[in-house]
């Protein structure tokens, strides 16, 4: 099987460089053009757990890449998801006769999969998550603590047998096929709106929230929204395993400084419209309430749109 991760930031060139030391045959698809050549030229160096390794790999960007293609597994920011996929539409429809790549996306927040289907055929869309971490250490080299879980499941019957294969090949490095990785999708986005967005608005890492008492409600209280929304939509989350996410994070990744608060701080868009602004949405469709996703939303936008405006003259 051929696979290529469409989005190889920290996280993509992670899970590249853990199907690589697999021998699963992968190439990296990246805009960052420093990375790129640092991969091709000199191989991609991972740290997993303090052991490094360097890694022969393919990398280049998504236009460049001819195929083939089997599985295309989508990374990218949740705001360039389409923008991405129409830059690798030859492999998702290389034309009459031919069967186009199936798309995973693990993406952060919600609606990724709806995003998918605006290009991309429903029998041919697989969606989940992944608890695996990866850091950015500069061009041609990233780090993580480990391997970890990564639950998917297709959207159609149609893929399942393609999804069964996938979980046999991807097995090694912790890929777990699951019916039911739509719960695992909202309770990571439980634990992301809450956990995300006070980092970000309060400038703080994680060990700070958990020096806070008064942060450690207001996220659990957030997260208890999102849980409460997507058991109305009938997906049976457990507010417990959000919870104890939450703690483990608060208890054993203090120093972990949020994705959100790294956008916020570099003046990149963050992802906050699939995640709390997400939970707005869906809270006002069922006519329930989400206090404080809508106000984390609201002040995230604000955040962005303060740092872009021009008040001179």
């Amino acid at each position: 099987m051929n696979i290529v991760i469409l989005g190889a930031g920290a996280l993509g060139s992670v899970l590249g460089g853990l199907m690589a030391r697999a021998d699963i045959s992968v190439t990296l698809l990246d805009l960052n053009q420093a990375h790129m050549d640092a991969v091709s030229t000199n191989g991609l160096t991972l740290t997993c757990d303090g052991e490094s390794f360097n890694l022969k790999l393919p990398a280049m960007r998504p236009e460049a890449y001819k195929g083939p293609a089997d599985l295309i597994i989508l990374l990218t920011k949740t705001m360039h998801s389409g923008m991405a996929l129409k830059s690798v539409r030859h492999l998702i429809d290389p034309g009459p006769g031919k069967a186009g790549a199936y798309v995973l996306t693990i993406q952060n927040g919600l609606g990724n999969s709806e995003r998918v289907a605006e290009l991309v055929s429903p029998d041919r869309i697989l969606e989940g998550t992944t608890m695996i971490n990866g850091r950015f250490l500069g061009p041609g080299s990233v780090a993580t603590n480990g391997t970890s879980k990564t639950t998917f499941r297709a959207i159609s019957e149609a893929a399942r047998p393609f999804v069964r294969e996938l979980e046999q090949l991807l097995s090694p490095i912790g890929f777990v096929h699951d019916p039911d990785a739509n719960i695992v999708i909202w309770q990571k986005a439980a634990f992301n709106c809450a956990m995300n967005a006070i980092a970000a608005l309060g400038g703080a890492r994680v060990g700070d929230i958990a020096n806070e008492p008064s942060a450690i409600v207001l996220a659990k209280a957030g997260a208890a929204e999102v849980v409460a929304i997507a058991n109305a939509k009938g997906i049976a989350t457990d507010l417990g395993a959000v919870y104890a996410q939450i703690d483990k994070a608060l208890a054993e990744h203090k120093p972990h400084k949020p994705s959100m608060l790294q956008d916020l701080e570099a003046g990149r868009a963050t992802e906050i419209e699939s995640l709390c602004g997400t939970v707005e949405r869906e809270a006002e469709n069922l006519s329930l309430a989400a206090p404080i996703n809508m106000a984390l939303a609201a002040l995230i936008r604000l955040r962005e749109n303060a740092a872009k405006a021009s008040w001179d003259g």
